[in-house]
């Protein structure tokens, strides 16, 4: 089978990068060939005024990216095209070249982008529906997208009139979900249900020794909508237990005045990984919906459970008391970590049962399994048309 993955890098090296790298590799080494079509936005940033200009002005859809494209698939023929991200380069032209090529195209939602200007569904410190199956200039006043009314206004209107056009439910044979979570949030947006079909993300099997020491770990970005309230809220109540911190942080001395707490800051995978094979268990506090986080996955991995807010993509992936536990108020935060210090095989038993889960859902093995089989349906669905 020969795969044309289509991307648009964002802003740097993301988890989108990550699942693309992982995909292709796995394909690969199961002989079969991945051809790449990839722009990076950084390279409008150094670009002339005047070719900015002609990028933005092409939103809706790019016809010199289209002839592009064409030539590519023209030369390399591929049996399907998997679209990840299209914004802002490369343009929803994507779907119309592979419609008039008989090319199936699937697209992974990495996000919320379909039913929200600024694609994370989450405003001024909380979860935001404003646009959910409404118009997209809705989020105009509320500058959802960078902080500002045009920025926002340029979104709204590329994806107002993309669903005006019927351009996600005629135009994309299939989507991959992450979560049944999102997966329900996106039909109730408008997407066609019979085209959704749920793809978790997978990693490779974590390698390091397994070990449950005395310390709760978070990785991520230390900012409040990634749940930093809840975890200062945690150490003013818990000044017992021992927690270790890794992320970017914009005040690196928030942590100064816990003795219980170890900050690292921004660290190297290594790191990690080495902190995520010894941790007791993985706090992830996030406050908005998020689409599949990696970090929870790597805890799986390492048969780590995780301790999470219910919320979005956590309700669907952390089980209650099967390989985690999930909170809704912080005062539940400070009551599972004392559970947990009390019941001292609970975080083990828990780890355990999330390893099967990722051996099941989210090994390197059950996601080629699954990307081959949709693959093959839609191909064999287009071939018959």
């Amino acid at each position: 089978m020969r795969i044309l993955q289509v991307h648009n890098i964002f802003i740097g090296k993301t988890g989108e990068e990550t699942v693309i790298e992982e995909e292709r590799t796995v394909l690969e080494k199961n002989g079969h060939s991945v051809v790449q079509f990839f722009k990076d936005s950084s390279e409008i940033g150094q670009s002339g005024i005047a070719n900015r200009a002609l990028i933005y002005t092409r939103l809706k859809n790019s016809r010199a990216i289209g002839k592009e494209l064409s030539a590519v698939i023209d030369r390399e023929k591929p049996d399907i095209c998997h679209v990840h991200n299209t914004f802002p380069i490369i343009t929803p032209i994507v779907y119309e070249v592979c419609n008039k090529k008989g090319i199936p195209v699937i697209k992974t939602l990495h996000n919320y982008k379909m039913v929200c200007t600024n694609s994370l569904m989450f405003r001024d410190g909380q979860v935001c529906q404003v646009c959910l199956n409404k118009s997209f200039y809705n989020s105009i006043k509320y500058k959802c997208y960078r902080a500002s009314y045009l920025a926002t206004a340029v979104q709204a209107n590329v994806l107002q009139h993309h669903r005006d056009m019927g351009t996600w439910s005629k135009r994309v044979d299939a989507y991959f979900c992450l979560t049944e979570f999102q997966k329900n949030l996106l039909v109730s947006g408008g997407l066609p249900e019979e085209r959704m079909f749920v793809k978790p993300n997978f990693i490779k099997e974590a390698s390091s020794k397994i070990a449950y020491e005395n310390f709760f770990l978070f990785v991520g970005k230390v900012d409040d909508y990634k749940g930093l309230q809840d975890l200062l809220f945690l150490f003013q109540k818990n000044t017992i237990s021992k927690f270790v911190v890794i992320g970017k942080s914009k005040n690196q001395n928030v942590f100064k005045q816990f003795s219980n707490v170890e900050y690292l800051g921004e660290q190297g995978r290594d790191v990690v990984i080495d902190h995520m094979a010894r941790c007791r268990a993985v706090i992830f506090p996030s406050l908005y919906y998020e689409g599949m986080p990696m970090v929870i996955l790597e805890a799986f991995s390492h048969r780590k459970m995780v301790i999470s807010r219910n919320r979005g993509a956590m309700s669907s992936m952390v089980i209650e008391n099967y390989n985690g536990l999930k909170y809704e108020q912080v005062e539940d935060l400070v009551q599972i970590i004392s559970k947990l210090e009390a019941e001292g095989n609970l975080s083990i038993e828990l780890g355990k049962k999330g390893y099967l889960d990722y051996q099941n859902k989210y090994s390197e093995d059950k996601g080629y399994e699954k990307l081959i089989e949709l693959y093959s349906i839609l191909i064999e669905k287009k071939s018959s048309q």
